[in-house]
C-alpha cells in the first residue's frame, strides 16, 4: 500500500496533463441528496455536514482536479483525518490508476468534487461502470461553490501532508 502512494505521488508531482474541457453550468446547487445512476449528488452544506458528523460513519473526500488546482486552493474539512485526497480525473481515466483507486477506495464512502462537479460527474461515472461498490457523492457546484457559501479552504502543500502520503 505504502509503494502505491508513493508511486501515485510521483506521478502528481511528475505532472499530469490537464487537458480536459468541460461545460461548468450541467448542474444546479438544489441537490439535496438526488441520485443519479448511483451517484448521489449533494450540496456543498450536505457534504459538510456528512464530513463534520461522525456518527453517519467516515466519508472521504476526493479531489479530481488537477495538482496545480488542488495546491492552489481545495476544501478544508472539519476533522484532521479527512483532508481531501488527490486523485485527477486523468488518473481515474487510465485503467493502472482505477484499479489503485479500487484498492484504496473500494466500499468506502466518498465525496468527489472538482471546481464545478463535471469532472467529478465524470470520474464517478467511470468508476461506477467499471463496478465501483461504495457510496459515491459528487459535491455539486465544486470548490467555485464552497467557497461561494463561505466555507473553509486551504492553500498549498505543506511538508505535513507529503509526509501522511508515504
Amino acid at each position: 500500500m505504502k509503494k502505491i502512494t508513493i508511486l501515485i505521488t510521483i506521478f502528481l508531482f511528475l505532472g499530469i496533463p490537464s487537458a480536459i474541457s468541460v461545460n461548468d453550468n450541467l448542474y444546479d446547487n438544489t441537490s439535496c441528496f438526488s441520485q443519479n445512476d448511483g451517484i448521489i449528488n449533494i450540496t456543498v452544506w450536505e457534504a459538510w455536514d456528512l464530513l463534520e458528523n461522525e456518527e453517519d460513519g467516515i466519508q472521504i473526500p476526493i479531489d479530481d482536479r488537477t495538482f496545480l488546482e488542488y495546491y492552489t486552493e481545495r476544501i478544508a474539512t472539519p476533522h484532521s483525518y479527512d483532508k481531501p485526497i488527490l486523485y485527477p480525473l486523468q488518473l481515474i481515466e487510465k485503467p493502472l490508476f482505477k484499479k489503485i483507486f479500487f484498492l484504496l477506495f473500494e466500499d468506502k464512502e466518498i465525496i468527489i468534487y472538482c471546481r464545478s462537479a463535471n469532472r467529478s460527474y465524470i470520474a464517478g461515472t467511470l468508476l461506477l461502470q467499471a463496478g465501483y461498490q461504495g457510496k459515491m457523492y459528487n459535491m455539486v457546484g465544486g470548490i467555485n461553490e464552497w467557497k461561494a457559501a463561505g466555507l473553509p479552504t486551504v492553500k498549498g502543500f505543506g511538508i505535513n501532508k507529503l509526509i501522511t502520503l508515504m
